[in-house]
């Protein structure tokens, strides 16, 4: 609608949502109608494609299939499927969940492999984004769920409302009622209780695998209870194409390695790459909507693990590259691979490899590739695909290209994003066109080694196809992600035209065409649009008019410096001083070692050489052949201003000058703003020192390069608009601040923030800074943010810093840690150290290198790719959360010498509980109480490289319950006798503060429940007492634990100390009281009652007469050593040695606790109530010619739980049960041997519960046998009553009596609830499955279905596979 006439506008610029007229991809395609990607296949490195997506689904005549292939190249959607089983007689499979699964008669017709059938059980939770995955519970929760679940909580409320009624006074309720009401309030938070876990719930679907001839098919139960004839049925997808839905969220299909041994099933980890693929290649009925080259193949090879939210692993990028490898090998060529992911990587230069030599050692010395910049380099140099990457979203600092593009070797053609006025209108809505310009947030060159990792700029924005599971058509979304695969289009296009017209190309000719035709947007960012904006019809004219040009099948390695840098920065100080380069130039034929040698010999080119500016000079000739040539450089940065300078050299061809240049060397330098601290410690641009300040139209960019003072840790950026008469407008900016280290990404040390700017107050952003290294600061206008704006800021630079020799190593053991600090200027101290986390360092129990599949992990030419498996053992005390990490590989992905380090962390019952690659130390995750196995895997082509790696450590932090605050003195003698603490104070320029930090006391210690074996403690030191400043300005502290202590008579050590106690004193020698020893509960027989030490007759001085021993001491000890023997003989010795010891001491009753601990044997200890119930109605059931059989076991069983009861009677009848009360009722106990008497107590009253735990549990069981388990009511009234005088029933050894005892009352909620803490002490898989027979019992049915799918994912057969 015009708002000056209000008319209509019929007209929707539809064109402008996927947009191609920018780049002449729409006139290219006009003037080329079959050059639209015909003949064409485009790799898609993502998180996967779903071929059901508008436009993905076929070609553009409508019936071939535009996505080919489909591969999962993670691992995540992998499952064993080695396991094989056969039918029975009635065509039934037992699946690895347990389920009987009913063959269809078509799966028997169609197996070729003689009616063997291949299972495995895959949880599908990961197989596609986690907000879907919450989608599509929420969905199966309201079908199958919460109408049976939201009537049963009606229900049970209705009778929790009526009880209430019944009983008002609830102070007044017996101890019967009070059961009652605990039953009905455990039912209904039971009801609760799964009503919240049902989002968590992990769906496992059991896998048929079988060969048919025309391939592998697989059905997948979805039905979940074993219906194959309703289950999903789907074939490998390169021979079927199918895309099955396992529900209406989840599509996946299918693929088979290792000859049947590995399910691959290939879902999509977020809807990234389908959305990449449609403006890539998408093909629709409207022609506006259609991708870059409609007409063109997909290839979708998942890089995205699901287990990592879609971040890209070493595994999957590797996978993926061989799988290209091998389809260029068969024929199938890849031609254009776009991959709209990445990283930053520490060292720029990974992929570089070269033979120097070393002039002092007159050695050759080789600089190693990283491997997956290796296998990059190798896909473009060697089979020809040209490959297209997104440069990032990181900007507007410069700097902060991604890796790729920026690898060592320069084969990726790196995009940036560009957004034009129409894609404003029509994707963006905004009310007013602006001129077109690239993003605020699209990266900047240069590569941190000089190169140039933006090649050229295109549209990244568009309106496409998303996955169906988004339950959306099409989607908004940015980034450079969207830009490359606009070029990977248009790539497409070329080659299609090529192709057709039987001109050779290379990945070489085709990145030079694009660069020599973009359009230099001269109003436009140089560091983000590389050489312009693509131009498809231009490029293309310019490959078939220098279609012959000799450098078409060359490269040229470009190498500056030492470093072999693809380029020259200088950005580490002020430029006085004029700087010699040598430059490395060398031609490589494509696929060189293949290359014809008569080629090589003949290559001959006289090229002219260029600079861009005066300050940099070269010769102007160079004779190359086929060998290398050094080019040497001088830069005269004298005279250059503050602010960033960039030039080039090109080289041309002096036999046609005009179709551009053959190679570049990219040249930046930095020359700072240099402060006088002295005068001021405040940066202000030259432009904001007038009223006025500095104009900001959207997108603008002002960056001002300082090198920051001596002592500076922090800075302050002060802006203010100066627009008076606007005081309403709101400035959008943003705020980039960046210092490059060596050997470090550029997110190191960097800030990235949006801030609103106002007339009527300052906006201030503090952040973190280094002193004399080079800081950008960098200030944009968003670029969507209208109208123009006057700023005024400046940069104030503060700081406080430790100069002592390594200041955050703590060591605990040695003593005080001494600090000196000092400052660039006067500022207000607070210091504080704060401890957060435990950390343990954990060395490989086991490592095994083993080659993996030989069809899937193998480079072409029979390059085997290995593996090397380390496990590792993790124990965690408590439940809490913990982060793990492997320093050896930590942070490191593209530049890492290893193409992989993933590791998986499994409980103890083999569920996978959490996962990790090269990013790991940034997540975390929560974790029970229990044992943990971690295996890590990292995979080389080269066994020797997996070998030397055996011994990697891993890290586990465990973060504290409550932080350490570590005590600051300011006197050492202070910090010595733990006296006056430090708090604030004012530190000034040039006058050193020393300060102490204490030590950590031993009481703290105690009380954290430190992991076994803990290293070190680590959290964060910081000084400034501005809590703004503290958040940006601290520093990493680590706190080394000193020697081990011993546990104290409480119990309350922890393994570790460090010398200080509660008072900082030293610690004492005395040795603490021996534990006590105890008689219940265990399956091993109890220790000597007391060690020797303990009875042995002591002098005054506490010095033990040798070889002393009382007789009444000798028999007790000749007593214990018997009763310890009575768990270690059979049955007939047993009862013999315990006839012999209740004989001699008919009033000591442990004997009588071994024996029933000795006849009751390990299935019925753990068995539950209704498991045991069934477990008597299936031996009935399973076979009737075993009556006879089962009737002798009951009658066994029968005398052996009378016997228990017996025995249980006799420890109850001779407890001295009023005086054990009488003992526990005393507030104090002053008596000198009060220790001794507590002891014997404790084993008294712990002998007494666990004998009417047996009695109790013998006697329902004896019930259950006889059917009359009403008869034993009163007598387990009576156990659980005598049991309440000495404990709760929620002791950890009243359990399993309670347990029981609610079953016999079917008090099933209540059991539950036992149930669960049980759990909690134990995690075993019977527990699960006794909760699912309660749900049963209480005729929850949706609730035992609920609780079978949690058993099957919490408790599988075997760990995951990598």
């Amino acid at each position: 609608m015009s708002s000056a006439t209000g008319i209509i506008d019929g007209n929707f610029p539809a064109g402008a949502l996927v947009p191609k007229a920018e780049t002449g991809v729409v006139n290219f395609l006009q003037k080329y109608p079959n050059y639209d990607g015909k003949d064409v296949t485009i790799a898609i490195f993502d998180s996967g494609v779903d071929p059901q997506a508008c436009g993905l689904q076929t070609l553009v005549n409508g019936k071939s299939v535009k996505v080919i292939e489909r591969y999962d190249c993670t691992g995540c959607g992998d499952l064993d499927t080695a396991t094989k089983v056969t039918a029975d007689e009635k065509g039934y499979i037992v699946g690895l969940s347990g389920r009987k699964l009913k063959l269809t008669s078509d799966m028997i017709s169609a197996n070729t492999a003689k009616g063997e059938y291949r299972v495995g059980l895959k949880a599908v939770h990961d197989l596609c984004p986690a907000k879907i995955r919450e989608n599509m519970m929420t969905a199966l929760k309201r079908k199958t769920f919460d109408v049976e679940n939201k009537s049963a909580i009606a229900d049970i409320s209705r009778k929790i409302n009526e009880f209430d009624t019944e009983n008002t006074n609830a102070s007044k309720l017996t101890w019967d009622k009070k059961l009652v009401k605990e039953n009905l309030d455990a039912t209904l938070e039971l009801l609760n209780g799964y009503d919240k876990l049902f989002i968590d719930i992990r769906l496992c679907y059991d896998c048929v695998l079988y060969p048919t001839e025309n391939g592998w098919r697989a059905a997948i139960d979805t039905t979940e209870k074993g219906d194959l004839e309703n289950a999903v049925h789907i074939g490998e997808y390169t021979k079927t194409h199918e895309m099955k839905n396992l529900n209406e969220y989840l599509s996946v299909s299918i693929n088979v390695h290792d000859n049947g041994d590995v399910l691959e099933i290939v879902g999509m980890s977020s809807s990234h790459g389908t959305h990449v693929a449609s403006i890539a290649s998408g093909s629709h009925s409207c022609n506006d909507v259609n991708g870059v080259a409609p007409n063109a193949k997909i290839v979708s090879l998942t890089i995205g693990d699901g287990r990592l939210s879609s971040m890209e692993t070493g595994t999957a990028l590797a996978r993926a590259m061989m799988k290209v490898m091998e389809m260029c090998s068969t024929g199938r060529k890849i031609d254009v691979i776009n991959m709209s992911y990445g990283e930053h990587s520490h060292w720029t230069n990974s992929g570089f490899c070269s033979e120097e030599m070393d002039k002092k050692k007159r050695k050759k010395r080789i600089c190693r590739m990283s491997r997956i910049g290796e296998l990059m380099s190798e896909v473009s140099n060697k089979y020809g695909v040209v490959w297209v990457v997104s440069a990032g979203n990181h900007g507007p600092a410069l700097g902060t290209v991604g890796t790729p593009p920026d690898i060592s070797q320069p084969c990726c053609i790196g995009v940036g994003a560009y957004v034009s006025p129409q894609m404003m209108e029509a994707e963006y809505v905004l009310r007013e066109k602006l001129p077109a310009n690239v993003y605020t947030w699209t990266s900047r060159d240069p590569c941190i080694d000089g190169g140039q990792g933006v090649t050229v700029c295109a549209p990244g924005g568009a309106i496409t196809s998303v996955p169906q599971f988004t339950m959306c058509k099409s989607q908004l979304m940015n980034g450079t992600s969207m830009a490359a695969p606009h070029v990977a289009g248009a790539v497409g296009l070329l080659i299609s035209g090529l192709k057709q017209k039987n001109i050779a190309y290379t990945p070489f000719s085709i990145k030079r065409a694009i660069t020599a035709t973009a359009t230099k947007l001269s109003y436009v960012d140089p560091f983000a649009q590389g050489s312009g904006l693509l131009n498809v019809e231009k490029a293309f004219d310019h490959l078939i008019e220098h279609a012959n040009a000799p450098e078409n099948m060359i490269r040229f390695s470009v190498r500056c410096g030492v470093e072999g840098a693809k380029g020259i920065h200088v950005r580490n100080s002020v430029l006085n001083r004029v700087l010699e380069y040598k430059v490395n130039v060398e031609p490589k034929y494509f696929n060189e070692a293949d290359a014809n040698p008569t080629d090589k010999i003949n290559f001959n080119m006289r090229l002219n050489l260029l600079s861009s500016q005066p300050f940099v000079k070269c010769g102007a000739y160079l004779d190359m052949s086929y060998t290398l040539r050094t080019i040497p450089v001088t830069i005269d940065p004298s005279g250059l201003p503050p602010g960033v300078h960039t030039a080039v050299i090109r080289a041309y061809d002096s036999s046609c000058v005009q179709k551009g240049s053959v190679f570049e060397i990219p040249i930046t330098l930095v020359q700072p703003h240099v402060m006088n601290c002295e005068e001021s410690r405040i940066f202000e641009p030259s432009g904001c020192k007038t009223d006025a300040g500095i104009e900001f139209q959207p997108n603008t960019i002002q960056r001002d390069f300082i090198l920051v003072p001596k002592n500076a840790t922090w800075a302050v950026l002060r802006m203010r608009t100066v627009d008076m008469k606007r005081d309403d407008e709101i400035g959008k900016f943003f705020i980039h601040t960046m210092q490059l280290l060596p050997r470090a990404s550029c997110r190191v040390l960097e800030t990235m923030k949006f801030v609103d700017v106002k007339a009527d107050n300052t906006t201030t952003v503090t952040f973190a800074c280094q002193e004399n290294n080079i800081l950008e600061l960098c200030v944009a206008k968003y670029w969507s943010n209208l109208g123009s704006t006057h700023l005024k800021y400046n940069l104030e630079f503060h700081g406080i810093r430790a100069r002592n020799y390594n200041p955050f190593v703590h060591h605990g053991g040695i003593g005080l840690q001494k600090l000196v600090l000092n400052s660039i200027g006067t500022e207000e101290i607070q210091p504080q150290v704060a401890l957060k986390t435990a950390v343990t360092l954990h060395k490989p129990n086991e490592t095994k290198i083993s080659p993996l599949s030989s069809t899937r992990d193998i480079i072409p030419e029979g390059r085997q790719i290995y593996q090397n498996i380390l496990s590792y053992n993790i124990n965690v005390p408590k439940a809490q959360e913990i982060s793990i990490h492997v320093p050896f590989f930590n942070d490191l992905l593209y530049e890492s010498e290893f193409e992989s380090q993933f590791w998986m962390l499994f409980d103890c019952n083999k569920t996978m509980c959490m996962s990790g690659d090269s990013n790991s130390r940034k997540s975390s995750g929560k974790v029970d109480k229990g044992d943990y196995v971690l295996k890590l895997q990292v995979r080389h082509e080269k066994r020797d490289l997996l070998q030397k790696i055996s011994d990697a450590s891993i890290v586990v932090e465990y973060k504290l319950p409550n932080t350490i605050t570590v005590d600051l003195y300011d006197q050492y003698n202070q910090g010595l006798i733990n006296g006056r603490k430090y708090s604030t104070g004012i530190i000034r320029p040039n006058q050193d503060k020393v300060l102490y930090v204490g030590l950590v006391s031993q009481d703290k210690l105690s009380k954290l429940s430190l992991p076994p074996n803990c290293s070190y403690l680590h959290g964060t030191i910081h000084f400034a007492k501005d809590e703004t400043v503290r958040r940006v300005d601290s520093y990493g502290y680590s706190y080394i634990l000193g020697p081990m202590e011993k546990k104290n008579g409480n119990g309350n050590g922890n393994g570790s100390g460090n010398g200080a106690t509660k008072n900082g004193a030293k610690p004492t020698n005395d040795p603490a009281p021996a534990p006590a020893a105890t008689t219940g509960g265990g399956d091993a027989a109890p220790p000597l009652a007391q060690s020797a030490s303990s009875t042995a007759v002591t002098t005054e001085e506490g010095s033990p007469k040798k070889n002393k021993v009382s007789n009444d001491d000798y028999k007790e000890n000749l007593r214990d050593f018997k009763c310890g023997m009575i768990a270690k003989c059979e049955l007939d010795m047993a009862e013999k040695i315990y006839a012999e010891i209740v004989a001699e001491h008919p009033k000591h009753l442990v004997p009588h606790l071994l024996m029933i601990q000795l006849i009751e044997t390990p299935e019925q200890k753990a068995i539950f109530p209704f498991t045991f119930e069934n477990s008597l109605k299936q031996d009935v059931d399973s076979d009737k010619s075993k009556e006879d059989t089962q009737e002798n076991s009951i009658t066994k069983l029968r005398i052996i739980l009378e016997r228990i009861v017996k025995l249980s009677d006799i420890i109850i009848k001779e407890t001295e049960k009023d005086a054990l009360l009488t003992y526990y009722g005393m507030k104090f106990d002053s008596r000198e041997n009060a220790a001794k008497i507590k002891c014997n107590m404790d084993k008294q009253k712990n002998t007494l519960i666990e004998a009417f735990v047996k009695k109790g549990i013998a006697l329902i069981k004896l019930g259950i046998l006889d059917n009359n388990l009403s008869t034993k009511s009163k007598d387990l009234d009576d156990i659980y009553l005598d049991i309440l005088r000495y404990v709760e029933v929620t002791d950890s050894k009243v359990i399993p009596f309670a347990l029981w005892y609610a079953y016999s009352k079917s008090q099933y909620g209540r059991m539950y609830k036992l149930l669960l803490k049980s759990y909690e002490e134990k995690k075993n898989k019977e527990v699960f499955e006794e909760i699912a027979l309660v749900n049963k019992a209480l005729n929850f049915e949706h609730l035992k279905v609920l609780q079978n799918r949690w058993t099957l994912y919490c408790y599988p057969k075997t760990y995951r596979i990598f």
